[in-house]
């Protein structure tokens, strides 16, 4: 059950990308993220209240001194997000799935500066291996070209989620459909609000709506549920494959072409998921 759910979980993220990249040609990034959030927000919400376990325990509600580190959350996720979708503007989705692996390195190296989290030997090899799978990859383009650029974009998405997820484990008992819930409603009314200042009110494919709620609500959730059955090591691990399976369905569903310099970053920073989950304990 819990391999399963931990599956369910890293394939239905892998989703984000291949979606946002499917309508980012003919609606506009704030629209998509504000009906994806929406339905991650709502779907979650309506999950908790009917969870009549979340009803009885009263420790799982957010604080006021709680609210700064929500906050923060929602700020990193909405940049994160945004650079995400951008960056699928001038690059494939297989790109920006094998580079949010870097989010696995910055959690750590932000755990380091914010909490005094050593970086461990297997750790430091990991970042190593993933850094220099990212130069392979933007070798011939070159750092400033639209290619270069965008993989920056990648890598400052990860350097936020690093962050958030580093922030999200001070508060990490709360109910996971409420916290997350509470995180994608206040992302898809900052997007709202955005989308009524750019005048640019007119939504449609509302699937989003759906769409949103099994890629980023029911994919949480699975994952927050796996890590009881499987433990939070192995849970990770599994998850930590998300990208992979990213640019697989890339591959398949967009005919992508693979580059000897992709299947080499590839393989490089697969070792490096490896070695940055070998510490059980972390």
């Amino acid at each position: 059950m819990g391999l399963t759910l931990s599956l369910i979980s890293a394939f239905l993220y892998a989703f984000n990308v291949i979606i946002e990249k499917k309508y980012i040609s003919y609606m506009s990034s704030e629209q998509i993220l504000f009906l994806m959030y929406f339905g991650a927000g709502l779907g979650l919400y309506l999950l908790h209240l009917f969870s009549k376990k979340s009803k009885k325990i009263k420790s799982e509600k957010l604080t006021k001194k709680e609210m700064p580190k929500v906050i923060l959350i929602v700020i990193c996720e909405l940049v994160a997000s945004f650079l995400i979708i951008e960056a699928l503007k001038n690059v494939n989705a297989s790109l920006v799935s094998l580079l949010s692996i870097f989010e696995l390195i910055m959690t750590s190296i932000c755990a380091y500066f914010l909490f005094n989290d050593p970086i461990e030997r297997d750790e430091l090899i990991a970042i190593i291996l993933v850094v220099v799978a990212s130069i392979v990859l933007n070798f011939k383009e070159g750092i400033f070209s639209s290619v270069g650029l965008s993989s920056l974009f990648v890598i400052v998405a990860c350097l936020c989620w690093g962050i958030e997820n580093n922030i999200t484990a001070l508060i990490s008992s709360k109910e996971p459909s409420f916290f997350t819930s509470i995180k994608c409603g206040a992302v898809s009314i900052l997007y709202l609000i955005i989308i009524l200042i750019k005048g640019d009110f007119y939504i449609s494919n509302c699937i989003l709506i759906v769409i949103g709620f099994f890629t980023y609500g029911l994919s949480i959730l699975a994952y927050a549920l796996s890590t009881k059955y499987l433990g939070a090591s192995k849970a990770t691990l599994v998850f930590s494959f998300s990208p992979i399976f990213g640019v697989i369905l890339a591959i398949l569903i967009y005919g992508e072409k693979i580059t000897h310099s992709f299947m080499l970053s590839l393989v490089l920073m697969i070792m490096a998921i490896l070695f940055i989950n070998n510490n059980e304990k972390k």
